[in-house]
């Protein structure tokens, strides 16, 4: 007795994630090592000023506020402090500052515009190494547990192929026909969906009425899911995808060609990120450049429709 052939593993999707996932690494372990080099850069000053006293204001002028103080060796000397903002300080007021023994004439304080520029590198390398992390975990998790839904229990259900635009965003969905109701499905693109005719009878590995992902088969090829199963209707533009009987894999060039128009909107998040973090134009570029590789990786995880999208266009 001849044995079913195996559906074909889906190579498509998993190239996709990793091409999704390439840029946020390199560009996070990029941004990490200059952020530790900064960070030496930043703390080197406040290293340096090990020593402290209660210095009296003298005068404030804008963000410069002028003080006097007594240093351990008993004599008198004058200090400049630096703020990110200007603050309204009384002149005789008396604060606590850290000076260099050696000499110069920049003291320091807590909430000044050393220790703020301090905390500004370390929050940008928490949020660097976070943004790897989840990333990583997220497509990760999708490289790990997809193929083993092919282990599930396999039915069948009538799927038509859809196209949904959702912004910039173009994605493929399935409609599955079940003995209990439709389900909708995104999943990962692969040309065996455009060559598939309506109301077609496909293999389905887990039971769409109560699993929250299945993998549909269609042709002998696996589909990866790039979402959850749902029961009512994706948002967006929805229509029918046209078939073509001769379609043909579509090269990653392609693909990125479409995705790369989001990472259009990373300086925008760069700017608000520097606006309202004050964190000025070292914040900018840094933000802007972790914005544009998640910009890009997340159509991938999404799982974007290359040639739908050229369809729609």
């Amino acid at each position: 007795m001849t044995q079913p052939t195996a559906p074909r593993p889906h190579t498509r999707a998993r190239t996709q994630l990793l091409v999704g996932l390439v840029p946020v690494l390199v560009v996070g372990v990029v941004l990490l090592v200059v952020l530790a080099l900064r960070l030496g850069t930043t703390q080197e000053p406040l290293a340096r000023a090990s020593a402290t006293a209660t210095a009296t204001v003298s005068d404030v002028a804008d963000r410069t506020v002028s003080v006097t103080f007594t240093d351990a060796d008993g004599a008198d000397r004058d200090g400049r402090l630096e703020l990110r903002e200007a603050v309204d300080i009384p002149t005789g007021a008396e604060i606590a500052v850290q000076y260099d023994p050696a000499g110069g004439v920049v003291v320091y304080a807590d909430g000044d515009a050393a220790h703020a520029a301090v905390q500004d590198v370390l929050f940008g390398i928490v949020l660097v190494a976070l943004t790897v992390l989840v990333v990583g975990l997220l497509t990760g998790l999708r490289l790990v547990t997809r193929p083993r839904l092919v282990r599930a229990p396999a039915t069948t259900a009538t799927a038509t192929h859809l196209v949904v635009r959702q912004g910039l965003l173009v994605r493929s969905w399935l409609e599955l026909v079940t003995g209990r109701g439709v389900r909708w499905l995104p999943v990962h693109w692969s040309p065996e969906l455009d060559r598939l005719r309506p109301g077609t009878a496909v293999t389905v590995h887990g039971d769409p009425a109560t699993d929250p992902r299945v993998l549909p088969v269609v042709d002998g090829q696996q589909l990866w899911p790039s979402g959850r199963l749902r029961r009512s209707e994706p948002r967006g533009d929805i229509r029918q995808a046209p078939v073509d009987p001769t379609a043909a894999d579509v090269g990653m060039a392609r693909q990125l060609r479409g995705d790369v128009v989001a990472v259009a909107l990373a300086p925008v998040v760069g700017l608000l990120w520097a606006y309202v973090d004050g964190s000025g134009p070292a914040g900018f570029a840094v933000a802007t450049a972790l914005a544009a590789a998640v910009l890009l990786w997340l159509p991938q995880l999404l799982g974007s429709s290359p040639a739908s999208a050229a369809d729609q266009g």
